[in-house]
């Protein structure tokens, strides 16, 4: 059951971002990378870094931002739980 509980909460969390592909034509060539972006359509970093050169890149990233995020919110949830004494 716990399994199940923290399935949801990290797809929960991954449906907050969006990975996308960047095209640009600088004149002289054309090249691409990609880009996590966040709900509110801002670029997200990680290990400094906004552009990705693969997908695969960005998807091991944002697998990185997701688990993360997860692991803080478990602390706040233990964090919180011992405060107030459960």
């Amino acid at each position: 059951m716990e399994d199940l509980i923290n399935d949801s909460i990290i797809e929960s969390i991954s449906e907050e971002y969006q990975i996308y592909k960047m095209t640009v034509n600088d004149g002289v060539e054309i090249s691409s990378s990609y880009v996590i972006k966040d709900e509110n359509e801002k670029l997200v970093r990680h290990n400094n870094m906004s552009f990705f050169p693969t997908k695969e890149d960005a998807n091991k990233a944002l697998v990185e931002i997701v688990i993360k995020r997860f692991e803080e919110l478990s602390q706040w949830l233990i964090e919180t739980c011992i405060k107030k004494g459960r």
